[in-house]
């Protein structure tokens, strides 16, 4: 997990800014799904053409810090079912939520409807990415469904930006969940 031990607040700060109004102790259950995120931009040669799903979380605001979010990990991945004991500050947070099959070649989408963080991890090199459509702190997301009762997440010309190099990477794929 030391690829992931030096993310901080860049995956997980930016979903803790929105505003939740309801107060709860239940989790919804780890779910899986399918489907794939087709990825378009100049990274695209870094980090390839797609991402597939494999684990999904949706309303785990004690991961995420608001309910209306869900986090995505690539297949074969596992997403604690358990609160977290770390601050999301701490350099280990992800690695205590997410058990990744291949931490060398790994990915993580926390979103919200007007808010995404993404890292993606091949051959050990991590790039961070965020839009955020709510404080227009990066660029503008463009279009998020993240819709419960269809379980389904809709990323339409979703665009982010990398943190470091400023490059844009477009996403669109539709996942769903059972």
């Amino acid at each position: 997990m030391k690829n992931f031990k030096t993310l901080s607040t860049i995956l997980i700060a930016l979903l803790f800014m929105s505003a939740c109004t309801a107060e709860t102790n239940e989790k919804t259950p780890i779910i899986s799904g399918e489907g794939i995120i087709s990825l378009t931009g100049d990274d695209t040669a870094s980090v390839g053409n797609s991402l597939k799903l494999g684990a999904m979380a949706y309303g785990r605001k004690d991961l995420t810090g608001t309910e209306e979010s869900i986090i995505i990990a690539p297949e074969e991945s596992i997403i604690s079912e358990d609160s977290p004991t770390l601050s999301p500050s701490d350099p280990e947070y992800v690695s205590s939520i997410i058990n990744f099959k291949d931490d060398k070649n790994a990915f993580v989408i926390v979103a919200t409807k007007e808010l995404v963080s993404i890292v993606i991890v091949t051959n050990g090199i991590k790039r961070r990415y965020v839009c955020d459509s709510k404080f227009n702190t990066s660029v503008n997301c463009g279009a998020i469904t993240i819709d419960p009762k269809t379980k389904k997440v809709i990323f339409y010309e979703t665009t982010v930006k990398n943190t470091n190099t400023g490059t844009l990477l477009t996403l669109n794929g539709t996942l769903t969940w059972n």
